[in-house]
């Protein structure tokens, strides 16, 4: 490639197109990873980024369709902007009506009349607020119940709000019980969490108080629950005792415990744990959820991020079965393209399905593209499948293409 960034015939080299290039500070590899992670960890931040971008836009019709299939953040941005607006209708509308629970409404209503009065104009601005807000409990966001949580403290009314819950145990439902449970642990009334745990008449009991103990981080209630080791495990991250959730899910694995193993591989590569991550996925023989594991590619995306390239590329080629356009890509940006275009190839010779074959087919046009090697995808799109051709013609479809 030349030094303009121009590959053969003409074809720009499009690495900074929107991601990272194939090197990062340092000489260090650095693979635009998320590529194939569409449901990255953070994918709630993206869609109030995605949602705010679409309002500054004025796609409003696109964020209405969203809203309708069921995309909570753009239901309640939308309804937050129409309560802005004194649109009541339009918040009523997009208003879920089933599974509603009047009670929890009106204790809303009640809770938040004093605390809205100075923002409010008049009942319909009232109503659109407590409409936003029983939405976004309704879809389980923390910072809602947090805010309800701080209303309520700020009034004085944490015993008013459990007496409530606690006096209509049919009409309460998950999201007033979840709020229940928060507010007891805040009184300190551990052994009224401890029953509703035990409650026989909610299939969702025991898990929705394991989730409450994890969320805030009691060990000790979670030990006297019988609490899985994945449940021990996320609350000691809670309290930052990383040390201490790996140890226990060390003991999970040496159990021999389902999933145990992709969830230690997990923890390790959120913090950074290198050689721990690389021991613990060579040690196995074998991982019995190799079909669905990602944990080769995600040890191997640490060990690139930590300039180990060489590691993740033996990793994804001793362990990364599947992982075919992981290892092409940190090939690539190693500067090994040939050897990238060659991962492809033997990828679609060792496989007889026609969905997977055109799919590698198109990663493998797509690098070809990216890295400006244009006549040589011309010559797969004459000879090679069709897919070649696809993706040849949409890159020269693109303006100011001459080649």
């Amino acid at each position: 490639m030349n030094a303009s960034g121009a590959g053969e015939g003409g074809g720009s080299d499009r690495r900074t197109a929107g991601r990272p290039a194939g090197r990062a500070r340092g000489g260090q590899a650095s693979i635009d990873w998320d590529r194939w992670y569409p449901e990255r960890p953070g994918y709630d931040e993206w869609a109030r980024q995605w949602v705010q971008e679409m309002l500054d836009e004025g796609r409003i019709e696109e964020l209405r369709s969203a809203a309708r299939t069921g995309t909570s953040q753009a239901r309640v941005r939308l309804m937050e902007l129409y309560a802005e607006q004194g649109d009541i209708e339009e918040v009523r509308a997009l208003v879920r009506t089933e599974n509603k629970n009047r009670k929890l409404e009106l204790l809303l209503t009640d809770t938040l009349t004093d605390a809205l009065a100075g923002t409010t104009a008049g009942q319909d601005g009232l109503e659109a607020a407590v409409a936003v807000m029983k939405v976004r409990l309704d879809t389980l966001e923390k910072d809602a119940r947090e805010e309800l949580i701080e209303l309520l403290r700020a009034q004085d009314r944490i015993e008013e709000t459990i007496a409530f819950l606690q006096a209509r145990p049919q009409e309460t439902d998950y999201i007033g019980w979840h709020l229940l449970a928060h507010l007891l642990l805040l009184q300190g009334r551990i052994e009224d969490v401890r029953t509703m745990a035990a409650d026989s008449t909610r299939r969702y009991a025991r898990d929705l108080v394991t989730g409450v103990f994890v969320e805030k981080g009691r060990i000790e209630e979670l030990r006297a629950l019988g609490a899985h080791g994945f449940e021990l495990s996320r609350a000691l991250v809670v309290l930052g005792r990383v040390d201490d959730a790996i140890v226990v899910m060390q003991e999970c694995l040496d159990a021999n415990e389902p999933h145990a193993y992709d969830f230690l591989i997990k923890l390790l590569v959120k913090y950074g744990r290198v050689d721990q991550a690389l021991a613990t996925l060579e040690s196995a023989s074998r991982n019995p959820y190799d079909a669905t594991s990602t944990a080769s590619v995600e040890v191997a995306r640490l060990l690139d991020e930590h300039g180990r390239a060489e590691d993740a590329i033996r990793i994804l080629r001793t362990r990364g079965s599947g992982a075919d356009e992981e290892l092409a890509a940190l090939l690539a940006a190693q500067g090994r393209i040939d050897e990238a275009v060659r991962v492809f190839d033997r990828a679609m010779a060792d496989h007889d399905r026609r969905f997977v074959i055109g799919k590698l087919a198109g990663a493998q046009a797509d690098l070809l593209i990216e890295y400006g090697r244009i006549d040589e995808l011309r010559t797969r799109a004459e000879t090679g499948h069709r897919e070649y051709g696809i993706r040849l013609a949409a890159y020269l479809a693109e303006p100011d293409r001459t080649s």
